[in-house]
């Protein structure tokens, strides 16, 4: 009895040690060229209320209610730390301004900076001066991201939160939000153009 445990004991100690060799091994880094290629994104998040001050000591002005945003969106990374994006976007069950409504909103710029632990930042500019920044972590050799909005910057309508604090032009906003991606051209994905 005692000799089997202890076999098995073993057995399952060199399964995990060669799995960390193997890990070891792989001594890949990232790149700004990893994120080369199209990307589909899902993204989920709550607005939550105006910021007023400078990061990293501003002060939420919660809103009455927060805004639900669902959105979906394909960007196209250029492997030099740039490209572009269009968007799809609901708030509180209505479509997000697009032009003409019910249309993806193009247009959009993005840059991007990414660590050798692939750690790092994106930034999509929207014409009008919307800017949304999200740190980002990619996965799988660039096959995968994951993302949280850091920054929201926006020209909105007139909106006031419930302490009366208001803003009409140039806000900061305090988001919540979860952002996944998936590159969906090259291996496993979206084929060439026609195919």
């Amino acid at each position: 009895m005692f000799s089997r445990f202890f076999k098995e004991t073993v057995a399952a100690a060199m399964a995990l040690l060669s799995l960390n060799c193997v890990a070891q091994t792989d001594d890949f880094a990232c790149t700004t060229a990893t994120l080369r290629g199209t990307y589909g994104f899902k993204i989920h998040a709550d607005l939550l209320g105006i910021l007023t001050g400078t990061a990293p000591s501003q002060t939420l002005h919660r809103l009455a209610n927060a805004g639900v945003i669902d959105a979906v969106a394909l960007a196209t990374f250029d492997g030099f730390g740039g490209g572009h994006q269009k968007d799809f976007g609901m708030l509180n069950g209505t479509r997000t301004p697009g032009e003409p409504p019910l249309e993806f909103e193009t247009d959009e710029t993005l840059t991007y900076t990414l660590s050798g632990d692939c750690s790092g930042q994106m930034q999509i500019i929207y014409p009008g001066g919307k800017t949304i920044t999200t740190e980002i972590v990619v996965l799988d050799r660039g096959k995968q991201m994951y993302g949280v909005v850091s920054a929201f910057h926006s020209s909105p309508s007139p909106i006031t939160a419930l302490d009366g604090t208001s803003c009409s032009k140039g806000c900061d906003f305090g988001i919540q939000t979860g952002t996944m991606a998936v590159r969906v051209d090259g291996e496993g994905g979206r084929g060439p153009r026609g195919q």
